[in-house]
């Protein structure tokens, strides 16, 4: 669940999102129960009137999941962690801090769309629970980590022929599934957002991250014009600011397919350039020379066409890549890929684990500001050595092995307690050594991850304090109720926009208790935009 950065719109188009966005009607309490006689009010403990969707399960999570402090990915706006449910499934749970998104038209869409899928290389999502801050989506568990880390863990950072064209055969089959079956553009295609699971021996590809998906129009020639997507992979059309279609998310694939081949990014930009990308995307001569097989080099260049008219769908991709997997040349293809694959699966897998283990220490044991300053001093240190002695540096991330961070990270001794230094040592006893060397790490992706998972763990804290004030499940609180809590007279005049009369939401109530218990919001140190760019690349 990576960070999806909306493209720089033009005045008037950000004045149209801004108008649909706010246009969208929320569903009223009298409604929902007129349309459905089978509901009574008390069902409903908490009002309705701030829900997002009639789809969603207006129910608290934690009834029905056990989330575990074991933390799998980040988003803009929420965390992903793994849960239990009541007959000990597994699950990964997508937690998002709604605020004002029950006006955010993505959000709701992500919602409808997210409960529809039913294709084995889509993630699959068991249920979406709802209360009044929050949506958890329950969601398949994939333990194999993302695409992008599985591209960076493998020989010499890219993949083979071999395994390119199989991962690539099950893109283009969720594509298939949702611009032809679900009539459905998903508009953030790229290595983060495609899981992988494991099943009976082999590694299956799942698309997930439906936040900036739509349904497609049956007006205006089912195409769109909102400027958003991530943008290494978005395509000319969207950055020219034209009308486009589900080719954008076939754009998308090519980049993806150049990633996995070359290991490097076609448009990675010039940091100190803000246009940088969108020149790259629009005007630079792509070099396709990786390509050792001249069919998969051609339907890369099928795929990065720059003129929509002559890009291929997913359909004449997917039968374009038949063909390559039918000719005879192509078994011949020199590969690294272990043909072990079991032993492949056990080595990832475990990897994966032990990342995660990690990360879960480090936001555990860790106070928040001191993950910064950790963070921070990695980022001024421009002599990383793995146990390799070569510097891992890659189109602006810091790649380091877990050893190594570990070691480091212990060389900061007041920044750390004791409770972190035992705990690190019976992990480091349990792991072994040479595990920790080959776990390679982005170490602005580990300290990004663990800092969001921090901010994520205070505002549900907060948000148990505003529930325990509202007893009666208003979804506000009066004055009154927030002077409660707030009882240190010296400090009332601090507070912000609270008056008598006023019914103060949670995110009032969020802003004033930061300000009232002087709390530090956790933050990685760096602007917004840097972040960004070192962990979408």
């Amino acid at each position: 669940m990576g960070i999806c950065s909306p493209i720089k719109k033009t005045p008037s188009q950000h004045k149209q999102l801004k108008e649909t966005t706010l246009s969208l009607n929320q569903t009223s309490e009298k409604n929902l129960i007129s349309n459905n006689p089978s509901l009574k009010k008390k069902d409903y403990p908490i009002k309705i009137y701030n829900r997002l969707s009639e789809k969603t399960k207006f129910d608290d999570v934690n009834k029905f999941i056990k989330i575990k402090d074991i933390f799998l990915g980040r988003g803009v706006s929420g965390i992903v962690r793994e849960g239990i449910g009541l007959k000990g499934e597994n699950f990964a749970i997508k937690s998002i801090w709604k605020n004002d998104v029950s006006k955010n038209i993505y959000f709701k869409r992500e919602v409808n769309i997210t409960l529809e899928l039913i294709h084995e290389n889509i993630i699959k999502c068991y249920e979406i629970y709802e209360d009044n801050n929050s949506l958890h989506f329950v969601l398949e568990l994939c333990q194999g980590g993302d695409l992008f880390d599985h591209i960076i863990h493998s020989p010499n950072q890219k993949l083979s022929e071999e395994e390119s064209i199989n991962i690539l055969e099950q893109i283009l089959k969720s594509l298939i599934y949702l611009h032809e079956e679900l009539k459905v553009i998903h508009r953030d295609i790229k290595p983060e957002n495609f899981l992988i699971k494991n099943e009976n021996g082999k590694n299956i590809i799942k698309l997930t991250d439906f936040g900036f998906s739509d349904y497609i129009p049956k007006d205006n020639n089912g195409s769109f014009n909102e400027q958003i997507g991530t943008p290494q992979y978005a395509a000319p059309e969207i950055y020219e600011g034209k009308n486009y279609n589900t080719k954008v998310d076939l754009w998308s694939v090519g980049v993806v397919l150049y990633n996995m081949i070359n290991g490097t990014q076609p448009f990675s930009g010039n940091k100190n350039k803000s246009d940088s990308i969108m020149d790259e995307v629009l005007h630079k001569k792509i070099n396709f020379n990786g390509f050792k097989n001249p069919q998969l080099k051609t339907l890369a260049m099928h795929l990065l066409e720059r003129d929509p008219d002559k890009r291929v769908n997913a359909i004449q991709a997917f039968s374009e890549l038949q063909l390559i997997k039918n000719d005879e040349n192509c078994q011949t293809i020199p590969s690294n890929f272990n043909p072990d694959i079991k032993k492949v699966i056990f080595i990832l897998n475990n990897d994966v684990a032990t990342l995660k283990d990690l990360r879960t220490l480090y936001i555990k044991y860790i106070e928040s500001e001191n993950l910064t300053i950790l963070y921070m001093n990695f980022h001024k240190n421009k002599n990383f050595k793995t146990h390799e002695d070569d510097d891992k540096l890659k189109e602006g991330r810091i790649y380091v092995d877990a050893q190594f961070l570990i070691n480091e990270t212990l060389k900061n001794e007041k920044y750390i307690n004791d409770d972190f230094k035992n705990e690190i040592e019976k992990f480091r006893k349990e792991k072994g050594e040479e595990k920790l060397k080959r776990q390679l790490i982005d170490v602005t992706k580990f300290f990004h991850v663990s800092i969001e998972a921090k901010k994520f763990i205070q505002k549900q804290r907060i948000y148990n304090e505003f529930k325990n004030l509202d007893k009666d499940n208003k979804g506000y609180l009066t004055k009154d109720e927030v002077f409660k809590l707030f009882n240190d007279k010296t400090k009332l005049n601090d507070l912000q926009n609270i008056h008598e009369g006023d019914k103060i939401d949670f995110g009032k109530f969020y802003n004033n208790y930061i300000i009232y218990n002087k709390l530090k919001v956790p933050t990685l140190g760096i602007p917004m935009k840097r972040v960004i760019s070192l962990t979408d690349n």
